[in-house]
């Protein structure tokens, strides 16, 4: 299968003058969290969410919001992109993309010609939704299992993963127990046991 085949296009761009207000806007519209930048035809950089959370003041104080809200209007998406961005062929195996996107830990490539210019782009989600469409036609019907042996972690981690299929698609996040002799370090508090919560 080629990158052309699962690229998801056209695709939301910026250019290198916009102000990460309004891209941080564009990405919550469009429901993506990478944008490619573009000067002309040409891509020039690209811009993801975390990008923008890292260029942010922090949130945790009430006066942040609105300075952190004028910065960001006055700050251009070229002062915070990355310029130096991997991309990937049209031509290219999707393999190949999904094993560089996992070795390089990357949530998107985008896709070029020889010139540069930008066609579509492949993210982790187009590979979610290829592996969801392959395992309902019963293309997938087993899961690579791990070479380790199940050790008192792992064993722990597969019940709470039964616990969760048992809701039937209700997704939790199960928090481990800390032990109820569990020591404090020297001038902190004691810890309180952590409960279930929903995601």
């Amino acid at each position: 299968m080629k990158v052309r085949e699962i690229m998801s296009t056209p695709v939301t761009t910026l250019e290198p003058d916009d102000n990460l207000a309004f891209a941080e806007e564009l990405m919550t519209v469009e429901r993506v969290r990478h944008l490619p930048v573009l000067d002309g035809e040409l891509l020039v950089g690209l811009l993801s969410h975390r990008d923008i959370l890292l260029a942010s003041e922090s949130l945790l104080k009430k006066s942040a919001v609105d300075q952190d809200l004028e910065r960001k209007r006055k700050t251009a998406v070229r002062e915070v992109m990355r310029g130096s961005v991997d991309t990937i062929s049209p031509n290219d195996d999707a393999a190949d993309a999904a094993d560089f996107m996992l070795t390089e830990k990357i949530g998107c490539l985008p896709v070029v010609d020889e010139q540069h210019r930008l066609l579509g782009i492949v993210t982790d989600a187009d590979f979610v939704t290829l592996a969801r469409d392959a395992l309902r036609a019963g293309k997938i019907t087993k899961a690579k299992q791990p070479a380790v042996q199940a050790s008192t972690a792992t064993a722990t981690a597969a019940r709470g993963a039964q616990k969760i299929a048992s809701k039937k698609g209700t997704v939790t996040k199960i928090v481990p127990k800390v032990p109820a002799q569990a020591t404090t370090r020297k001038g902190m508090a004691p810890r309180r046991t952590p409960t279930r919560r929903s995601a």
